[in-house]
Order: C-alpha cells, then sequence, then structure tokens
C-alpha cells in the first residue's frame, strides 16, 4: 500500500515537471495550469481536513510547478493552499454544511513574466447568486415537536431547508400526519425555495446530538465511538486511524479490486 502511494506520487511530481518544461519553450506566453484533483492538506465545507475521502496529491510538486496561477476543483471550499495556488470552490451549494460565499476567481494576468513578488497576477473573487442551504434539527417528545429556540423564520426565505425531526420509537410516541402538516404549513409560510422534512425515529432520543450522529467521516466516527467506549494507547489509535484512511483510499479509488 505504501509503495503505491509512493509510486503515485512520484508519477505526479513528473507529470508536473512536464509543465515546467512546456513552460519553457513558450517563454512569451502566459502560464496558466488547471486540475481537478484532491491535495493533501485542503479542507472542505464542514472545516475538516479531507482525509481517506479521495485519492491526495502533495503540495510540493504544485509549488514548484512555473505556472502564474494553478486554479484547483473538486474541493468545494473556496481556499488559497500557497502563493498562486487556489481552489476557487464550487460555483452552487451541494450540501448543508456549505453555508459560505460561492463563486469564481476572475484572474487577470498582466505579464508572461513570472514575477516573484506575484504583481503579474491579479485574483479577484465573486460571488455567485446560489441558493443557502439550511438543516434544521427538530425534537418531538412527549407529544411536543420543538424547533430550534433561536429559529427565524426570516432566516429561510428563498432557501433549501430541511428539517430532520427525531423521534422515539413506539406508537404512542407517533407524529402524526396533522402534525407534519402542521409542521410544514408553518415553515412554508417562511417562503423557502425548497422544503423536506425527514422523521427519524431513535429509541435514545436526546435532545442534542451523539458525536456519533454528528460525525461525518469515518475517522470522526472511530473516535468519537472511543470517546464513548473507552480509547486505546494514543499510539495504537494513530495505526488505527492510519490503516483506516489507507482503506479508504483502496475502496473508494478501486472499488473493482474489493
Amino acid at each position: 500500500m505504501v509503495g503505491d502511494e509512493q509510486a503515485l506520487q512520484e508519477a505526479f511530481a513528473r507529470q508536473i515537471e512536464e509543465f515546467n518544461h512546456r513552460f519553457e519553450r513558450r517563454p512569451g506566453c502566459y502560464k496558466l495550469f488547471f486540475g481537478h484533483f484532491g491535495v493533501a492538506g485542503a479542507r472542505v465545507s464542514s472545516g475538516q481536513p479531507l482525509v481517506g475521502r479521495c485519492v491526495e496529491y502533495p503540495l510540493e510538486p504544485l509549488m514548484s510547478l512555473r505556472a502564474q496561477y494553478i486554479g484547483l476543483s473538486h474541493i468545494h471550499l473556496r481556499q488559497e493552499l500557497a502563493p498562486r495556488i487556489s481552489y476557487s470552490g464550487s460555483l452552487s451549494r451541494c450540501d448543508y454544511s456549505e453555508i459560505e460565499d460561492k463563486g469564481y476567481h476572475l484572474v487577470t494576468l498582466d505579464t508572461p513574466e513570472l514575477r516573484p513578488d506575484l504583481s503579474d497576477l491579479q485574483i479577484e473573487f465573486r460571488v455567485s447568486p446560489t441558493r443557502r442551504m439550511v438543516e434544521l434539527h427538530a425534537v418531538y417528545e412527549h407529544g411536543e415537536l420543538r424547533l430550534p429556540e433561536r429559529l427565524d423564520l426570516v432566516d429561510l426565505k428563498d432557501a433549501r431547508v430541511k428539517v430532520v425531526v427525531r423521534v422515539p420509537k413506539g406508537p404512542e410516541c407517533l407524529l402524526s400526519r396533522e402534525e407534519q402538516e402542521n409542521l410544514r404549513e408553518q415553515l412554508l409560510a417562511a417562503n423557502p425555495a425548497e422544503l423536506k422534512v425527514k422523521i427519524e425515529h431513535d429509541p435514545d432520543l436526546s435532545t442534542e446530538p451523539t458525536p456519533i450522529t454528528t460525525a461525518r467521516s469515518a475517522e470522526e466516527k472511530l473516535r468519537a465511538y472511543w470517546a464513548m467506549k473507552g480509547a486505546p494507547p494514543a499510539e495504537r489509535q494513530e495505526r488505527l486511524v492510519a490503516k483506516l484512511a489507507a482503506l479508504e483510499t483502496v475502496v473508494l479509488s478501486e472499488p473493482e479490486r474489493l
């Protein structure tokens, strides 16, 4: 597994160096590089490192690339990885965790010369008109449906809204169709662009979400499980997390081998 990863990184570095050779053969041309892939250290909209979810390439070869602007896609969160190396992010929101502004980079190159002070490059971020995505968590307990206390219905106007209602299992705890319709009418009064209501039955209902239910990645779920059940020694934890990340990489990149 380690050998395969090393070979992949070396092949990536060779490809990047080939771009440098091509740039050298065209000294009077503007030098741009665009790629659609994950880079180690990039962050997603939930704020967590993108580990174990896709094949990741190292940042170092990109930093040696003699391009005036290196524009990357695949990661939805706009961010600068290094001078001249940026993810512009997605044009629209694709998940309820994406609360940041969406848009694109307007890149202006003043000269084909690659200047150390970056004076040849201007980057302007322009916001795109995309709808907000709002996820609400409601609690149905003791015959009462409770929405978040700080909810302001004005914030739901023109947004794509999803409401997750948790109820304990059992016939005495059923959320009636009438109550569901009342909830929908209450939220539709705020004029959302889209409204989804999801009912989830939970035998161990809690007004606060547990760490495992809020965890997004496999590593987060594993660490949340350790927090509840007791964690192994720190050194063993890191070995298990590393094995998990390697396994996820294989599953997501080469599912046909399983």
